[in-house]
């Protein structure tokens, strides 16, 4: 197939949209896939220039609305300027719901465009909580709507976890086709394998020798929810002393993260490791990983933890839970006290063989759902089904599994 991906995370970008997009790529190129990325690097400089001109003018208007419009249109425009219509494609797979839109202009709708969704929450409503706009702002009902009115126009919608396509539903329109297709990840590059003196990363059974070890990787922001991680730590020291939490990652809330360390007398407790991309050999020095976000849509992270062999526990926010589902203990619910989860960690540690079973459950579950073949497996089949499907025909009933 010759497949076009748009994105507006461009490349280079801290950003697990960049780094899906990247993946699956490389992985259709693999399978003798015609790939061509665009994201708003792609335009010529001139024209880019162009459209930030246009951008700033509707930023001068009064209040935050002038800005938003003119960024979310302008983001529409660089796509839409950035693909080259003379291409023929099969499929458009665009990584939001703006370049979608965007994709849908530039080729006169003479390709399906297959809309993945990556965000944790209604996208307009995302960008109003990232920005802390009044709810009953302007630039905040524009944000909603101007979301509602992308979405209300994506007629083939891919999440990546059941929890996204739930989400979405309400929003597309009728006879909208849907599937999903978990985030992947290669099960057999995260096996354990004998650590050497040119491994690279810190080797933290050294740097903690005999000290249990629990782990979290990701973003330092309130998302993430690192805090509470760092007040289930100053309980676990009670019920379970020598235990060492490492958080992974970079990111705004660093310096509160140090101050709530101090404040808790945690210096010897929790590490603030830094942003790290060895992350194999991180999750199988880990005892436990636990995952703390409060908002996620299908995370990279528990299912890196379950392939590296790594136990995992994770609050039960977005999509975490269908990854745990074997493992339904292992999903916390969000109202859980610091004192309770680390109670709960404190109990694992104590007994390797519930932490064994634990682990050997989680695996089975993973390997053959959540390793990068059955992901590209299953977005070719949508992408397949969207080349088909001229003119549109109604959808069959997919049902989505709830989750609690």
């Amino acid at each position: 197939m010759n497949i076009l991906l748009t994105s507006l995370q461009v490349p280079g970008a801290a950003s697990g949209v960049r780094v899906h997009y990247e993946r699956l790529a490389a992985l259709l190129r693999a399978q003798g896939h015609q790939v061509t990325v665009v994201t708003q690097d792609s335009l010529r400089p001139w024209v880019r220039r162009s459209i930030g001109a246009v951008r700033r003018a509707l930023g001068l208007l009064p209040g935050a609305l002038g800005e938003r419009v003119g960024i979310e249109l302008g983001n529409v425009a660089e796509i839409f300027c950035a693909i080259d219509r003379n291409q023929p494609y099969d499929v458009v797979n665009a990584q939001d719901v703006s370049s979608g839109w965007a994709a849908r202009l530039a080729l006169a709708d003479r390709v399906p465009v297959v809309v993945t969704g990556h965000y944790n929450d209604h996208p307009g409503e995302e960008v109003v909580k990232l920005l802390n706009l009044p709810p009953t702002s302007w630039a905040a009902r524009f944000e909603v709507r101007w979301y509602n009115f992308l979405l209300r126009r994506t007629r083939f919608s891919l999440g990546i976890s059941e929890y996204a396509l739930r989400l979405t539903l309400p929003f597309l329109p009728a006879g909208a086709r849907t599937a999903v297709a978990h985030n992947g990840v290669d099960m057999a590059a995260f096996a354990p394998v004998a650590r050497t003196a040119d491994t690279a990363g810190p080797d933290l059974r050294a740097m903690f020798p005999g000290r249990p070890i629990i782990l979290n990787i990701g973003q330092l922001e309130a998302r993430k929810n690192q805090r509470y991680l760092v007040e289930v730590a100053a309980e676990l020291r009670h019920r379970h002393p020598g235990c060492v939490t490492v958080l992974v990652g970079k990111g705004e809330d660093e310096a509160l993260l140090r101050a709530l360390i101090t404040e808790h007398d945690l210096g010897n407790d929790v590490v603030l490791l830094g942003y790290h991309t060895q992350i194999p050999a991180l999750l199988h020095a880990a005892d436990i990983y636990v995952h703390t976000a409060a908002r996620e849509n299908c995370p990279y992270a528990v299912i890196e933890a379950m392939a590296a062999g790594c136990p995992t526990v994770a609050l039960a926010a977005g999509g975490s839970p269908e990854l745990l589902a074997a493992t339904p203990e292992a999903s916390v619910p969000q109202s859980t006290a610091p004192a309770a989860l680390a109670t709960q960690l404190a109990a694992l540690l104590q007994d390797p063989a519930a932490l064994r079973d634990l682990q050997q459950r989680q695996y089975a579950y993973a390997r053959t759902r959540f390793d990068v073949a059955a992901m590209v497996r299953n977005t070719l089949a949508f992408y397949r089904e969207a080349a088909g499907l001229a003119p549109l025909t109604p959808p069959q009933p997919q049902p989505v599994a709830a989750h609690a």
